[in-house]
């Protein structure tokens, strides 16, 4: 029974009972659904509008949204592919242009002569034409860029300092102006050293750029401390440069307010049994957090109720120097062979050791050559360094 011969069935037995009539009224919606569901998706398909969000000019171009005639603008959003022609606003009249491009997500199309500044339409074959949301500027050709022009608009680094190692990366933000997409070629400068090459391909014009690096060379090696900056450079044009910035080649490891102790605290100062001190105290608040000055890995730790109390050995990646730190609160909250970043926590300040008779204080010392092996340096000027920018 069809659908229409089953509600005239209905309309000619006004005495149906009841149960016959809910299996009548069954019936019908599972036939409904049946249609709707054989007809409605095809039907939804073929009705369904494009969808525009964003627009920019990609060649030719004054601006993101400023073109003129002969320029091409990239349209995009979703349903895009069954575009037909994109309408410009005319003097009296909506002006139509055929796509050049028609994908899926993105249509290119050149303005055509006479288009004024307005919204533009997308229009499929079938259904109303649709506006895109951003307002396209069109001016006169000569206030195009020349061919072949680069201009650095803006460039900004985030942050400007670091530390090696230190797990932070360095973010680059850079427009340009240009009459379209450009190969820019961008190098990191140590010095008068490149130390980093970056190609990037067909970029766009007056569209925030944006480069990551994270302080770190080819094979995973920190890069030297020092000033660095980026150049930029398009081809046959002159290169730009953007602002300075820093790595820092360590962090000052007591986070809290410290003082170098006395003479007895210094470097080779003279210890029972003809000893000498190897390194340097630095006194602070019991509990205060002790971070790495360097990032690497851990290469020893141990407890030493005599001299050193808590104690841990870190080396300095990329480098044979290791780091010693003494008399923490508790055992080191890093264990050998873990790897720990610059100004990563590796203990609290302690008078564990020989510095139960002393005070609260952090030993530190500094082996160039690695742990046990030659003899350590003063760390008096390194620390004071770091102390002076950390």
């Amino acid at each position: 029974m069809g659908f229409l011969e089953l509600i005239g069935a209905l309309r000619r037995s006004p005495g149906t009972r009841l149960t016959e009539l809910v299996d009548l009224r069954s019936t019908a919606a599972v036939i409904g659904l049946a249609v709707t569901s054989a007809v409605g998706p095809a039907a939804h398909a073929a009705t369904a509008s494009p969808r525009p969000t964003d627009l920019r000019c990609i060649e030719g171009c004054a601006g993101r949204q400023t073109a003129a005639v002969g320029s091409t603008v990239r349209i995009t959003g979703d349903r895009l592919k069954q575009v037909a022609e994109v309408d410009f606003r005319g003097r009296t009249r909506w002006i139509a242009a055929k796509p050049t491009v028609a994908g899926r997500h993105r249509v290119a199309v050149k303005v055509p002569p006479r288009a004024r500044s307005g919204r533009p339409r997308v229009a499929a074959d079938h259904g109303r034409a649709v506006r895109v949301r951003k307002l396209l500027r069109v001016v006169s050709s000569q206030r195009l860029p020349e061919r072949g022009s680069f201009d650095l608009l803006d460039s900004d680094i985030r942050p400007r300092t670091a530390f090696v190692d230190g797990g932070r990366t360095f973010k680059l933000r850079y427009r340009f102006r240009a009459f379209g997409p450009v190969n820019v070629r961008t190098k990191l400068l140590h010095g008068g050293n490149v130390l980093r090459r970056w190609m990037n391909r067909k970029e766009l014009p007056y569209t925030a750029h944006r480069l990551r690096w994270k302080g770190m060379l080819s094979g995973h090696h920190p890069a030297p401390p020092g000033h660095y900056r980026f150049k930029i450079k398009a081809p046959g044009r002159k290169p730009e440069l953007t602002p300075r910035f820093r790595l820092f080649s360590g962090k000052f490891p007591v986070r809290g307010p410290h003082d170098y102790g006395g003479p007895v605290q210094r470097f080779g100062a003279p210890r029972s049994g003809g000893r000498v001190h190897q390194g340097q105290g630095v006194f602070a608040a019991c509990g205060t957090r002790v971070v790495a000055a360097r990032g690497g890995r851990a290469q020893a730790r141990g407890s030493d109720p005599v001299l050193y109390g808590n104690w841990i050995v870190i080396d300095a990646s990329g480098t044979r120097t290791d780091y010693r730190y003494a008399h923490f609160l508790h055992p080191a909250s890093v264990h050998d062979g873990e790897r720990v970043r610059t100004g990563e926590e590796v203990g609290r300040i302690g008078r564990t050791g020989n510095a139960r008779s002393v005070g609260c204080m952090l030993h530190f010392e500094v082996w160039p050559h690695g742990w046990n092996r030659g003899s350590p340096v003063d760390p008096l000027p390194i620390l004071k360094r770091w102390d002076g920018w950390s």
